[in-house]
């Protein structure tokens, strides 16, 4: 972004497609646009006239649409965020390039590399800001680990392990996300938590310049929770990898699907005078993370607590709404300064590069190079 697209004077109006009763637009993102004094809450769109009316009557939202195609046409709408499925990024995101408005899409922005590439390239014709929702980058303990890691407190970096758990591609799934094991809808444990979590590490340490990879399905035949009913996974349930980031830097990486006892997320950088040690309850995006260190000197961690300065966000927000309360107070920002702080649909098509050479290193069994 270069040019401001709206002025301080007024607030920016959020149109919200995906509103409904259960999902990520009404946990996370109705609570942190509502928080957030220069954006106002406009319009939403469910699938059901109820039961987007329903959800404009809570939050006192004026306009409710069962039709994505009337939100994005809406007169009151400034600014459209898509918080539905996957597999309906695509056509959604067309439609809104189309009608010359700012996207703030749920990451990823498309099923596959095609698809992000050429949205991409849609919003870039038509001149507007279009923003990917890699929410781990904007969070507080990511940003303060990046400035930890710039200001030496590791010294060089030579390495980075991350070990993390996913518990939908388990052996059992709530029904409404059975999608989740569908690999050519494109909401898969690569592309979600385990992309999130390597987009926040790229983040801090840099980008991927090499790639080797080994997947498998481990758990091929998962019950939907509640009922006898099964469905057949064709995504991967187990991801392991290895490489180099920038500057010469060594990461490894397991992901496991399903609940574990054991290690949820623990994440190391290790370099030439310290180490940082980052836990969580799920992915880098989605729980709040503890971090514990040891800097030149120091011959044990102690835990680092984020600086109170590192939060922008309502402090009484639960954490996936303070999240992405924090990556749209970026946005809020880029709009009106014309900075580019938020990650774009660029940033999508960098993380969609690496993933895609993550899936060919693991068919291939062959190293991908990047750079």
């Amino acid at each position: 972004m270069t040019q401001p697209t709206f002025a301080h004077d007024r607030p920016i109006r959020v149109g919200l497609i995906g509103a409904s009763a259960t999902g990520w637009g009404r946990l996370a993102h109705l609570p942190a646009i509502a928080s957030i004094p220069g954006l106002q809450l406009t319009a939403v769109s469910t699938t059901r006239q109820e039961s987007a009316r329903a959800t404009a009557d809570e939050f006192g939202v004026p306009e409710a649409y069962d039709s994505p195609d009337a939100l994005i046409a809406s007169d009151a709408v400034d600014l459209v965020v898509v918080a539905v499925r996957v597999e309906h990024h695509h056509e959604l995101l067309h439609k809104i390039a189309r009608a010359g408005k700012p996207v703030y899409s749920e990451w990823p922005s498309g099923s596959n590399l095609p698809q992000t590439v050429e949205l991409r390239d849609a919003f870039a014709s038509a001149g507007v800001p279009a923003i990917t929702g890699l929410q781990a980058r904007s969070t507080p303990g990511m940003r303060y680990i990046r400035d930890l890691v710039q200001g030496g407190y590791v010294g060089r970096v030579l390495s980075t392990t991350l070990v993390g758990a996913a518990a939908p591609w388990g052996d059992m799934v709530a029904p409404g996300n059975a999608y989740l094991q569908d690999d050519a809808l494109g909401g898969t444990m690569m592309t979600i938590p385990f992309g999130h979590s390597i987009d926040g590490i790229c983040s801090v340490l840099g980008e991927v310049t090499s790639i080797s990879a080994m997947t498998a399905i481990q758990r091929p035949v998962v019950r939907l929770e509640g009922t006898d009913d099964t469905v057949q996974k064709t995504t991967p349930d187990q991801l392991l990898v290895s490489g180099q980031l920038a500057d010469g830097v060594m990461i490894s990486a397991h992901y496991r699907g399903g609940r574990t006892a054991g290690t949820s997320l623990r994440w190391e950088i290790n370099g030439t005078d310290g180490t940082i040690v980052v836990t969580a309850q799920t992915s880098l995006q989605l729980s709040p993370l503890t971090i514990h260190g040891a800097t030149a000197g120091e011959s044990t961690l102690h835990e680092l607590e984020i600086p109170a300065s590192y939060v922008r966000a309502d402090s009484s927000l639960p954490y996936p709404a303070a999240t992405v309360a924090e990556a749209l107070l970026a946005v809020e920002s880029d709009l009106r300064h014309g900075t580019r702080f938020a990650p774009t649909f660029e940033d999508a098509v960098t993380r969609k590069v690496m993933l895609d050479a993550l899936r060919r290193a693991a068919d291939t069994g062959i190293t991908q190079h990047l750079a």
